[in-house]
């Protein structure tokens, strides 16, 4: 039986159709920066309740017949009780559905499930996604989790101190946007890793932009076909800071041009993460939660 899993994180709301043989198909993207209107007091503001909700709705009107199950994550475990229960309580009066938000351990648990264990590397390694409005780091080792913990900093947060960097051309310091990560930026593994693989539509951006890669000769894993070196990275960093137009890339994502505010700053607290562990290798992947949750149903 076919069902519609939809992701809501803090920056954006994610439809998939997952199909009788657990195959997954993207069939919505919509950014919608919740934290940047979030209150402690109010939660998420009316207008972004709005834009959910009509999301929602879109998604439920292409396929009436179809059982959705939503993952909410990040931004809206900071709701208060008050404020989740009645949130949950117009999604079930307005649009018939349990609108579910689950923990930051279930959410780091699904990102490594979604990537899986790479035997080929034998030793610790690192899956992180940097989100709107978190940043989730796994460390594996033969297959275990041997660390895993969540930064509350993420794209969002750059994007709010730095909004040069959703212009078209980015006249910034890259070093100050790296000195504000750093004071922010409080929590990390204390496994140090060789190799990184990233989450979360990061190959899309690394594709979208043009950074050239090198195929995958360390791992077989369809996913994640390419890897760059930490070098080449900081490099295509600087580019996309300077010389990339934010206008260019949108007219290549046609499908949600709003996404493309971001890149810069995912960009750079990934750049960030890879220099504080010591990584050398970057995989790029756009591996998500969904794969994660996908792979716990079989």
């Amino acid at each position: 039986m076919e069902k519609i899993i939809i992701d809501i994180g803090s920056g954006n709301i994610k439809g998939y159709l997952i199909n009788e043989n657990e195959e997954i198909e993207n069939i919505f993207l919509r950014s919608i920066m919740f934290k940047k209107n979030f209150s402690k007091e109010n939660g998420i503001s009316e207008g972004d309740k709005k834009e959910l909700i009509k999301a929602i709705k879109e998604i439920k009107d292409e396929k009436p017949e179809t059982p959705i199950y939503t993952y909410a994550t990040s931004v809206f475990r900071m709701l208060s009780t008050e404020n989740l229960h009645n949130l949950q309580k117009e999604m079930q009066e307005k649009l018939g559905i349990q609108f579910n938000v689950i923990s930051q351990k279930e959410e780091e648990e699904y990102i490594a499930k979604a990537v899986g264990n790479i035997e080929e590397i034998e030793e610790p390694y690192l899956i992180c996604c940097v989100g709107g409005s978190s940043t989730e780091m796994i460390v594996v080792k033969n297959g275990e989790i041997i660390e895993q913990l969540t930064e509350e900093f993420a794209t969002g947060d750059v994007l709010r101190k730095f909004p040069q960097t959703a212009e078209d051309k980015a006249d910034i310091d890259i070093n100050s946007v790296y000195d504000y990560i750093e004071n922010n930026f409080k929590k990390f593994p204390k496994t140090k890793c060789k190799y990184a693989i990233f989450t979360g539509f990061q190959l899309m951006c690394n594709l979208v932009t043009k950074n050239k890669m090198n195929a995958n000769t360390f791992f077989t894993k369809k996913e994640i076909p390419y890897y760059l070196t930490v070098e080449e990275f900081y490099k295509n960093n600087e580019n996309l800071l300077k010389n990339v137009s934010l206008k260019d890339l949108k007219e290549q994502y046609s499908k949600d041009p709003n996404f493309m505010n971001g890149i810069r700053g995912a960009s750079l607290v990934t750049a960030f993460i890879l220099n504080k562990i010591g990584a050398k290798i970057y995989f790029p992947s756009d591996l998500n939660m969904i794969d994660g949750i996908v792979n716990n149903l079989k």
